[in-house]
């Protein structure tokens, strides 16, 4: 059975967020699904150690390892956030900088990812836009987001909810069934970052330095190839043909 993890940014597990999640949920078929919070865990904020440079992770000791698993395990990641003063809330962005190496390392190897937001009235592109970009820093393959607000009262139209969660269910179900992607966005990415690591790369094997995100690039191999599309298909397989005409066909 395939696996859902959503990471809902929200204090209130039973808030506008937490409904919106909860109607997606429900129009999914056959998926093991976890719901976490971040105060689910204990995570320090980031320290600035620069550890990341020394080995592929933090050195932190806190609960950041049980979550990351959680991420790494699931088939489908779903990141949610209400509006805090146009941006993710506190704690979600501690999250985020604690999790920095992965946008450094495309640590999520093609993921699907679904990112929601519910909001007041606006403000949502500060959280759909910066948060879709941080993910496909990390290497997650953003196939779909979506906003809920109070004004107009989206949270509460059941015609908007089951039409919306629909959809995404629907987005849900066709990537959950193929092997990790890339997308144009990822290999943006993924090309001046190559370009960086191997330049980093022959900078600590001269002067003999450790370098964590240096190691995890040369460890995965994807310093061999000159995109990320074919370093996916190398390790995790290649989308049938029939696969990606129904997806263009959607």
């Amino acid at each position: 059975m395939k696996k859902i993890f959503i990471l809902n940014g929200s204090r209130r597990k039973k808030g506008n967020t937490a409904k919106f999640i909860s109607y997606v949920i429900n129009k999914l078929e056959d998926f093991e699904v976890e719901i976490a919070h971040p105060q689910d865990f204990f995570i320090k904020s980031c320290t600035g150690c620069n550890c990341i440079f020394i080995r592929p992770g933090c050195s932190l000791k806190d609960d950041l390892q049980i979550l990351e698993d959680k991420i790494l395990a699931s088939d489908v990641l779903i990141l949610a956030s209400p509006v805090y003063f146009h941006y993710v809330t506190g704690e979600f962005k501690i999250i985020l900088d604690r999790l920095s190496w992965w946008a450094h390392t495309f640590r999520l190897q093609g993921k699907p990812v679904v990112i929601l937001s519910t909001c007041a009235n606006n403000g949502h592109d500060t959280v759909i836009n910066p948060l879709s970009k941080a993910v496909t820093f990390m290497g997650g393959n953003v196939i779909t987001t979506a906003n809920a607000s109070l004004i107009p009262n989206q949270i509460d139209d059941l015609e908007w909810l089951n039409e919306t969660s629909t959809q995404i269910a629907k987005k849900i179900q066709e990537y959950a069934s193929l092997p990790p992607q890339s997308n144009v966005f990822i290999e943006k990415a993924f090309s001046p970052m190559k370009t960086r690591m191997k330049e980093n790369s022959d900078y600590s094997r001269k002067h003999n330095i450790t370098n964590g995100e240096v190691r995890f690039w040369e460890e995965s191999d994807m310093l061999d190839f000159n995109d990320f599309s074919s370093y996916l298909k190398s390790r995790y397989g290649e989308v049938k043909v029939d696969d990606v005409e129904k997806l263009l066909s959607d």
